[in-house]
């Protein structure tokens, strides 16, 4: 299983659009694919996407957890949080790249 490090402050506020810190909305935005899926371990990779739980550009998310460094499908590094999503009730990590 992948190391995951936690961001810096300065990491974290970038990260999170300026604001840190749990209980932050923020919505979906810029997505290019389908959809964004939410994960349950920040590592881009479909056999970790909760079923149920795809994003669409619009749909809000609230930051419930800490943010940290994962990997994308490439092998480079994203930012992922915790987030819980209302509209399905379900929780996980999104990678904070296509959060406003």
């Amino acid at each position: 299983m992948a190391d995951f490090e936690k961001l810096n402050e300065r990491e974290l506020e970038n990260a999170a659009g300026g604001q840190s810190g749990a209980g932050v909305y923020k919505r979906v935005t810029h997505l290019k694919a389908e959809y964004l899926p939410v994960r349950n371990a920040p590592v881009e990779d479909p056999a970790n996407e909760i079923k149920g739980t795809q994003l669409r550009n619009g749909d809000v998310v609230l930051i419930t957890g800490a943010t940290v460094r994962g990997t994308t499908a490439g092998g480079g590094k994203a930012a992922y949080v915790w987030v819980f999503v209302p509209r399905t009730g379900a929780s996980g990590y999104v990678n904070t790249e296509f959060l406003a």
